[in-house]
């Protein structure tokens, strides 16, 4: 075991109809582990396609929160009972929460590419635990609330190369989901992030570009600029009026040129003047 060459990573990077969501798929000696498992029917059996053409055993899937994007695509990953789809309980109970909820109010939007029923983690963990596969092995951490999602973990490789897949803590040059009402819990996370994660060479976020730790600082810039831009156009209320939510816009396009999701920018506006009117 001791010349067991390197774990590879692969990311997946799913196009605008995936919502940008990125899979990796971690390539061992003998076996694939994948993390994350993007949104709709195309891109999930893109990824299952990309797991196949390894052409290695698949030995587990990883989930790090459960947003739709995340979770739905294990459905076409997994072809056996037997393999097994890790998460905190957490994970597992909001999907069970939301599921139903999220078809609903997607299947008018996606139409066949919503896949119509989610694969559930069949093995929990907590927080600090590890898990090995093919002698690579991966540590949790339980950041409850505060990410985009109600239920955030990440996972660190902790005997090979030094990687963090962060999930939704981090969006590398794409507008933030930001309506779970809980920015503040999301920039105490980051702090929280750049303690654990210190000595960490490369960060994997649920969207955007791989990078250095610096991501969690420019994530934290953003969720302050946004917060400031909301506090100002709400005059304290706890919600904006359509002529703010469109300044909000163009003050968010300004700060992050260039970057996608940008629809997600008024969408947020409420959840979040109605958390910080709530904390005065």
């Amino acid at each position: 075991k001791g010349n067991m060459s390197a774990p590879k990573i692969h990311s997946h990077m799913s196009g605008e109809k995936g919502i940008f969501a990125n899979a990796y798929l971690i390539e061992s000696q003998n076996g694939v582990v994948v993390i994350d498992s993007t949104l709709t029917e195309t891109e999930s059996k893109s990824l299952r396609s990309e797991v196949v053409s390894i052409n290695k055993p698949l030995l587990a899937i990883i989930l790090t929160h459960p947003h739709p994007d995340h979770v739905a695509g294990v459905t076409n990953l997994v072809t056996s009972p037997k393999v097994p789809i890790i998460s905190l309980e957490s994970v597992a109970r909001i999907m069970n929460a939301t599921e139903v909820a999220k078809r609903i109010q997607w299947t008018p939007v996606y139409g066949k590419e919503w896949i119509n029923k989610w694969t559930y983690p069949n093995q929990y963990v907590k927080d600090l635990e590890t898990v090995t596969f093919d002698g690579v092995t991966y540590k949790v951490y339980d950041f409850g609330p505060g990410g985009d999602s109600n239920a955030n973990s990440v996972w660190v490789v902790v005997n090979g190369p030094s990687v963090a897949f962060v999930g939704d803590l981090v969006f590398n040059g794409y507008h933030p989901y930001i309506a779970d009402d809980h920015i503040s819990d999301w920039l105490k996370n980051l702090e929280k992030a750049q303690h654990l994660l210190s000595n960490i060479s490369t960060i994997y976020p649920g969207h955007g570009k791989p990078g250095s730790i610096e991501l969690l600082e420019s994530q934290k810039k953003y969720l302050l600029a946004y917060s400031d831009a909301v506090r100002e156009l709400s005059g304290g209320n706890s919600t904006l009026t359509e002529g703010a939510k469109k300044e909000l816009t163009q003050r968010m396009e300004k700060f992050l040129p260039g970057s996608g999701l940008s629809f997600l920018i008024p969408l947020s506006a409420d959840p979040v003047a109605a958390e910080l009117s709530a904390k005065k």
